[in-house]
Formats: C-alpha cells, sequence, structure tokens
C-alpha cells in the first residue's frame, strides 16, 4: 500500500528504474498514488522504483508468489552491439575492495523466471556483475571483465531477493555502453531508443493481450 499507493495482489509485475521505460511500459494504465509511481495494466503491475539496492523492496513488500521481470540497462562488458538486450541468467554484487586487489568475484545463484516475453532480438544467459553506482562500474571495469558479462545497479539485488522472498525473478536488460573509458556518462539515450521501444512494446502487448 505504501510504495504502490494500492492494495494490489496481481500475479505479475514489471519493475524500471528507467523513466522513460515505465511511461511506455503504463502506457494505457491506471495510475496509484503511492511513493513509487504504479500503473495498473490489467492484472499487473508497473513500478518505476529506485536506481540500486532499493529496487528490492518491493520484492520483499509483495504478499504472494509473483512473476517479477526487471527491465533495466546495462553496461557490456564482452563487446555487446550497443541496443542488444540480454537476459542474464545470475548476478553477483562486486566488491569494490575485493576487485581492486583482483581477486575473483564469486557468483551468486540466482532465479529466473520461465515466462518469457517475445523481445527480440535477445541474448539468454550470461553474468550480471552489480555494483553501487556508475563510477564504480568504469573504475572497476577490468576485474569486472574477467568475471561477467554485463555491468548494472539492480540484477543481483533483485534475484537474490526474489530467491528469498519466493518470486520468480527475470531480468531483461539493453545494453547502453561498453563500460570504457567513461562512456556509461555520454552514451545518449537516442542509440538504444529503438531497442527499448521494442522491447517495450513486447512486454506491453504480452501484459494487455495486444491492446
Amino acid at each position: 500500500m505504501t510504495l504502490l499507493g494500492c492494495d494490489w495482489l496481481g500475479p505479475e509485475v514489471v519493475l524500471t528504474p528507467i523513466r522513460s521505460i515505465h511511461t511506455a511500459l503504463a502506457r494505457g494504465g491506471t495510475e496509484c498514488d503511492g511513493w513509487w509511481r504504479t500503473s495498473l495494466l490489467g492484472d499487473a503491475a508497473v513500478v518505476h522504483v529506485p536506481q540500486g539496492t532499493a529496487a528490492k523492496d518491493i520484492v520483499f513488500a509483495l504478499p504472494q508468489a509473483t512473476r517479477v521481470t526487471f527491465v533495466g540497462l546495462a553496461g557490456g562488458l564482452r563487446n555487446q552491439p550497443i541496443g542488444t538486450t540480454v537476459d542474464p541468467e545470475s548476478a553477483f554484487v562486486a566488491d569494490p575492495s575485493a576487485a581492486a586487489q583482483g581477486s575473483a568475484l564469486p557468483a551468486d545463484s540466482s532465479f529466473r523466471s520461465r515466462r518469457s516475453h517475445p523481445a527480440q532480438p535477445v541474448q539468454p544467459g550470461g553474468v550480471v556483475a552489480t555494483v553501487g553506482c556508475l563510477a564504480d562500474s568504469t573504475l572497476l571495469h577490468h576485474q569486472l571483465s574477467s568475471a561477467a558479462d554485463y555491468v548494472d545497479m539492480e540484477s543481483a539485488h533483485l534475484f537474490s531477493a526474489s530467491a528469498l522472498a519466493g518470486h520468480q525473478m527475470r531480468c531483461l536488460l539493453v545494453i547502453s555502453d561498453h563500460n570504457r573509458d567513461g562512456d556509461v556518462f555520454t552514451s545518449t539515450p537516442e542509440r538504444i531508443a529503438g531497442a527499448i521501444d521494442d522491447l517495450c512494446q513486447s512486454i506491453h502487448e504480452d501484459l494487455t493481450g495486444g491492446q
């Protein structure tokens, strides 16, 4: 009630920290008046969550087993083309102190939803390194690229929270930059606008039955 602004008990929730993605996904929905901007689309809720660790708060607040889909952005650590949509199967929280010493970064077990959105193109699999801020992703590029395929700020927190809370979890990430030379700060929205539009359209059609 506090976060969403309504007593919602639907089977599926879509989360994103990106305002433009939330606007596209929530098109035609009924907006609620909670702490976080939330729109209801049929039985589903689309929620604009904070960046980083706080995004997992809604996962623990859900009162029943729910399908959770996170839609976000990630830096590519393997020269993936900008605009590629990836569907990682695991994630770990990168420890800056350990990474600075060049130590290995073990991946946590994660839980991924069996639900499949018809987004194209999607690269299944891969590991996400989750960092605390954008600056860490750039500073730790060398260490992260030895242990992960992508870097973001939310996936590991959401995977672990969903496993603890008994939810199905899936992350769909659009590659926004190559995580080198500070390009995370200079990458423009226009470079990935088409990929985001396609992904949001496919998810929106899935949630609304094409309406």
